[in-house]
């Protein structure tokens, strides 16, 4: 199966809870995960929830990307646009409140997981207006047949479109390089905590 069989389309209502499956299989051994969950049975349980969170986050804005094949979502990409950043205090508390359900999993991860979105947040700061891509994620069963890509084009698009800028955060050079073959380029590598891994703040400026 090649990326031309792949739908590309905004997610929404009942949609958005699919994408949790393939975007805990991308990120079920993502360094950031590893770290803030090392144990697999509250990974399990939390990891889930947070990319629900942001997945309905960007679902409130039509930001929520998704890859489907065969009726399935195999893919997704949770941006956010200009308008919705900073997160303000009553969408942070909806987010919180998602967590309740595997809070006592949680609690263990919760404070090194501000400190850490402190750090991030702080290399927002400054930037001119942009869209933030909170998550982007294959089911590792469909990578590397460009999907990734695919997600990423619509609102590369609509950035250019726009003339603003993009902004992300990873935690893989793999990934950094792979970025930078889609037009980012690193800002900052650094750590957010001292014990997190080694995270890469990258910018896409508007494309004319």
């Amino acid at each position: 199966m090649t990326a031309s069989t792949v739908e590309i389309r905004t997610l929404c209502g009942r949609e958005v809870r699919a994408v949790v499956d393939p975007l805990t299989r991308a990120f079920w051994n993502y360094p950031e995960s590893v770290h803030l969950l090392p144990q697999e049975n509250r990974r399990r349980r939390v990891l889930p929830r947070y990319l629900l969170s942001d997945a309905i986050d960007a679902a409130r804005f039509d930001t929520l990307l998704g890859a489907v094949i065969g009726g399935a979502v195999v893919g997704a990409a949770a941006w956010l646009p200009p308008r919705a950043y900073p997160i303000p205090a009553k969408r942070q508390a909806q987010q919180v409140l998602s967590f309740l359900p595997v809070l006592p999993w949680a609690i263990g991860a919760a404070s090194e997981g501000r400190r850490g979105q402190t750090a991030n947040r702080a290399h927002h700061r400054g930037l001119p207006p942009h869209y933030y891509l909170r998550a982007i994620g294959v089911d590792p069963a469909h990578q590397g047949r460009g999907i990734g890509v695919a997600l990423l084009a619509p609102v590369l698009r609509r950035a250019n479109d726009e003339g603003v800028g993009c902004f992300l955060t990873t935690a893989t050079l793999e990934n950094a390089r792979w970025y930078e073959g889609q037009g980012f380029v690193t800002r900052a590598i650094y750590k957010p905590t001292p014990t997190w891994p080694q995270t890469w703040a990258m910018w896409r400026a508007p494309k004319t």
